[in-house]
């Protein structure tokens, strides 16, 4: 029988995301201006961050529903 739609992909995160679990607080450059956020997914290279909303970045969280997702190399813990 087929299973249209199942998908069982483990993702293993790079040896640099292996620091940023998730829940992991931190901030990161966004169009040249400092964000912070929180980590809620890691993936291979990036991780999924939903950012903290300041009264400076609301387009950004209506743009992108406070959601980005940023490669390791750019993030920085708190």
């Amino acid at each position: 029988m087929a299973t249209f739609g199942k998908f069982d992909a483990t993702i293993v995160p790079s040896d640099i995301g292996q620091k940023f679990k998730p829940e992991t607080h931190v901030k990161f450059l966004v169009f040249g201006k400092p964000q912070t956020g929180t980590i809620t997914k890691q993936l291979q290279n990036s991780a999924v961050v939903e950012l903290d909303e300041t009264p400076e970045n609301q387009s950004l969280m209506v743009q992108y529903n406070g959601v980005l997702i940023i490669n390791y190399k750019k993030l920085q813990k708190l």
